[in-house]
């Protein structure tokens, strides 16, 4: 089996385990790279970042800030700043996802 058939087959049961599809599986691989990093990641980061490519932002930003919070892959908290300022950070099941990804 072509590595882009195991990769079709690994995003295929990811959205039969979590229901999410490429779109969200991407996003969460960047937010993952930029924790990783140690940097802090805003919603409006993500709506720029992949706004126009993937999706529209509005689009992006539902995803984020309703799918993805509601699957417990990603929380949202307020900057201390600015409440209107909103920080994505890891859910309780992100990492049991990332692992179930492991194999990808």
């Amino acid at each position: 089996m072509s590595n882009i058939n195991k990769l079709a087959n690994k995003i295929d049961a990811v959205y039969a385990k979590y229901k999410l599809d490429h779109i969200d599986v991407l996003m969460l691989g960047v937010l993952s790279q930029e924790w990783d990093a140690n940097r802090d990641v805003r919603v409006t980061d993500m709506t720029l970042r992949f706004g126009k490519s993937f999706a529209s932002p509005a689009n992006i930003h539902y995803r984020l800030t309703k799918d993805l919070v509601k699957l417990q892959m990603v929380r949202l908290k307020a900057s201390k700043e600015d409440a209107r300022v909103k920080f994505v950070i890891k859910g309780c099941k992100f990492d049991v996802m990332d692992k179930y990804l492991g194999g990808a």
